[in-house]
């Protein structure tokens, strides 16, 4: 029994030697790739929310988001779009499940043309959904 111990400790090591952290895309953060106005920080993943049928997973997101539509605007979390690899459009969400109680703070403030805000949306996708993030203004 002692022996299998040390064999399986050996062999766990051994894997992971081999593995080498990619970064930023590491982890939960591979699943949601930016767009050239976003700069993802963070990524959490929740567990289906209670009205759920779909066992829906809940991606939550820190990102950083730079104003490069030339005007001054206030950016809405439903206009922050998760679109998966099939094509589908994900919008932003901060409400509607107790997983995201005070999950937000986000700014309501004008975000002026060439500047840059952090923001916090969650998404609603099937598990292991990977895809884009970007910002909708229609």
């Amino acid at each position: 029994m002692k022996r299998l111990l040390v064999l399986i400790a050996i062999v766990s090591v051994a894997a992971f030697a081999g593995c080498k952290d990619s970064g930023p895309t590491s982890g939960a953060n591979s699943f949601v790739r930016p767009s050239a106005d976003i700069v993802v920080k963070s990524v959490r993943i929740v567990g289906a929310p209670e009205n759920s049928v779909q066992f829906n997973t809940i991606y939550i997101v820190n990102f950083t988001f730079t104003n490069h539509f030339g005007i001054d605007f206030v950016p809405k979390i439903s206009h922050f779009i998760f679109e998966d690899q099939d094509k589908i459009r994900h919008a932003g969400i901060d409400s509607g499940s107790t997983a995201l109680a005070g999950a937000f703070s986000n700014s309501i403030e004008t975000l002026p043309k060439n500047e840059s805000r952090d923001y916090t949306a969650a998404f609603l996708v099937s598990p292991n959904t990977t895809g884009l993030i970007l910002y909708d203004p229609t």
